[in-house]
């Protein structure tokens, strides 16, 4: 069997770390009492770093001791994330290097926690980079393991400004031989492996065992890995030290065949994409490629029925808008061959409105349909939101103020604000992203949202003139004598006209209720996206204490412009609807029916 990477150093800081119910020495005049290293750590360890400043103030001999596994002060001032008290340790002659017995520094022990400011401080005094723990995890590794992206920039900041650069680090392995590639594909840690790919590292590194980053996230059942290590071009076929391929090491597991599936599906959209990008025949069709509809239903057979999307099928996407146009050109058809003549003499508004509308109705579709929704261009490395962000990590500033991880596309590395979000279909950041929309096949955004309301509106106004129009004629061309003789007379004699007004009447309801559902989200300044997601999104809830003792969340839109006028205005006109509003309560918005 191959020897699965051990947890670094997260699984070797000794028990007992985490602070005791102790009390802390008595406070005796610090000239009358000769503290003992035991008491001073007690403290540390409890965060009463105001004391034990205190006492080492008085009796300085005591910031270079160490604990009895061998940690230092300073250890412990980063696992607790006290920048102050690691300022005055490096100060006061502690190495910022201090190794403990199981040879874990002060720098592995704040990147465990994402003590941004104290890693900051530890890397300003020249801590090492390049030592490993009694399991061989490098800080990176360590900050890896742990999720801890801020760490993982400002590590790879600092090594860009070494002579060695980042393969000083990326290249480093554990006792296993695993590299950081190894741990973010083991970790299932897609965000982690796409950056570490940006800053260079080799994605097909081999371990003491001949595994690869693609069969340590084969091993731990890692899908998302998986399919983007495949897309990376890692070899499906490579064995590792026992022989065994990826397939054969998911058979291996013996689990409910899930993850047998998955592999299938993915090697063979894999194999799809390589026989596309060279050219060759291949007898499967990758699903976002487009393709033969009945190869594709194949490929979605299984599990991946549960995996794939139905916006992925670019031949399905296509359906409602030709329908739309295809229903739009049966009503002008029969307009101008049965009703024109007519028409003037039954409805001459109607018909003149009808006239208009379906031109406008089709000119707005397009222009809708054609125009950028407000995609922000990928940006190249060297000069995208990674290196935005590394700057603001690693500059003097408050960290507080440093843009969250998550607003990184790892896609198209733009960093977004709040309301722009990656649209898979579209393949780009989509400012203001409010939904994709199956009935243009075109994702709605900043700069079309306001054109797709329009439309909305006019579209819904002309098929009610239409339908007003086919009930005065089919009145005048059908004589009436009961409904019955009526609705025979009018499918024997125009069965395309009775066709029509049957889908007008079905459709008309549902696009009256998105204009009255969009004209909602206006009036509260919310997108489609955010009513969806708002439970996913921080920045909508705020931590309360409406009951003594109790603490709940509460909904607040920070986008909420303060009465449903301004935020009529924001949309139709200012066009600030992502600037947050701080300093006003909110409330209102909830009160227009934003429940959650």
């Amino acid at each position: 069997m191959a020897v699965v990477p051990s947890d670094g150093a997260s699984s070797d800081i000794p028990a007992g770390n985490e602070p005791q119910a102790a009390q802390a020495p008595k406070s005796t005049p610090a000239e009358d009492l000769v503290p003992k290293p035991k008491e001073i750590f007690l403290l540390a360890r409890q965060s009463n770093f105001a004391v034990a400043m205190k006492l080492l103030d008085a009796f300085p001999q005591n910031w270079t001791a160490t604990d009895d596994e061998g940690y230092s002060l300073l250890h412990w001032g980063a696992l607790v994330g006290s920048k102050d008290f690691c300022q005055r340790a490096i100060a006061s002659g502690v190495p910022v290097d201090s190794v403990a017995e199981n040879k874990q520094t002060p720098l592995m022990w704040a990147v465990l926690r994402s003590h941004l400011s104290v890693v900051k401080v530890l890397l300003d005094a020249k801590a090492s980079l390049t030592l490993k723990d009694s399991l061989g995890a490098t800080p990176l590794m360590i900050a890896i393991q742990h999720r801890s992206y801020q760490s993982i920039l400002l590590i790879m900041n600092r090594c860009g400004k070494q002579q060695d650069g980042y393969a000083a680090v990326l290249k480093d392995s554990d006792k296993n031989g695993c590299t950081p590639s190894h741990w973010a594909a083991y970790k299932g840690d897609v965000t982690a492996l796409k950056l570490l790919d940006y800053f260079g590292a080799d994605l097909m590194a081999t371990d003491n065992v001949e595994m690869t980053p693609l069969h340590r996230a084969v091993s731990a059942s890692q899908p998302p890995v998986i399919e983007f290590l495949l897309e990376k071009r890692a070899d499906p076929q490579q064995p590792n030290g026992e022989g065994k391929t990826i397939m054969d090491i998911a058979e291996g597991q013996g689990s409910s065949g899930q993850m047998v599936k998955m592999l299938k599906h993915l090697l063979k959209k894999h194999s799809a994409k390589a026989g596309e990008m060279t050219g060759g025949d291949d007898d499967t069709t990758d699903l976002e490629m487009g393709g033969d509809e009945k190869k594709a239903k194949k490929t979605r057979e299984g599990i991946m029925k549960m995996m794939s999307k139905a916006g992925d099928d670019k031949t399905a996407q296509k359906a409602f808008p030709v329908f739309w146009l295809v229903c739009v050109s049966m009503a002008t058809f029969e307009y101008l061959m049965d009703l024109r003549n007519t028409s003037y003499q039954v409805a001459p508004t109607a018909s003149f409105l009808f006239e208009v509308g379906v031109p406008l109705s089709l000119s707005l579709f397009f222009w809708v349909a054609l125009m950028d929704p407000g995609k922000l261009p990928a940006r190249t490395k060297g000069a995208s939101g990674v290196e935005e962000l590394t700057r603001a990590l690693d500059s003097d500033g408050p960290t507080n103020l440093v843009p969250d991880i998550s607003r990184l596309c790892t896609t198209t590395w733009v960093l977004k604000d709040l309301r722009t979000k990656y649209c898979a279909q579209t393949g780009a950041c989509v400012q203001e992203f409010d939904h994709w929309c199956v009935w243009l096949n075109c994702s709605i955004g900043k700069k079309n949202h306001r054109q797709f309301m329009c439309l909305a509106i006019v579209e819904w106004l002309t098929q009610v003139v239409h339908i007003y129009l086919v009930i005065c004629m089919a009145r005048a061309l059908v004589p009436y004598q009961s409904i019955g003789q009526f609705l025979i007379g009018l499918l024997a004699g125009y069965p395309l006209l009775a066709l029509i007004g049957v889908v007008q009447l079905l459709t008309c309801p549902f696009v009256l209720m998105l204009i009255v559902y969009q004209s909602r989200l206006v009036a509260m300044n919310l997108t489609t996206n955010e009513m969806m997601n708002a439970n996913r999104y921080e920045h909508f809830w705020v931590t309360s204490t409406s009951v003594p003792g109790r603490m709940q969340k509460t909904f607040r839109n920070p986008f909420h412009k303060g009465s449903i006028v301004m935020n009529c205005l924001d949309f139709w006109w200012k066009r600030e609807r992502s600037r947050l509003i701080t300093g006003h309560s909110h409330g209102a918005a909830c009160k227009h029916g934003c429940k959650h």
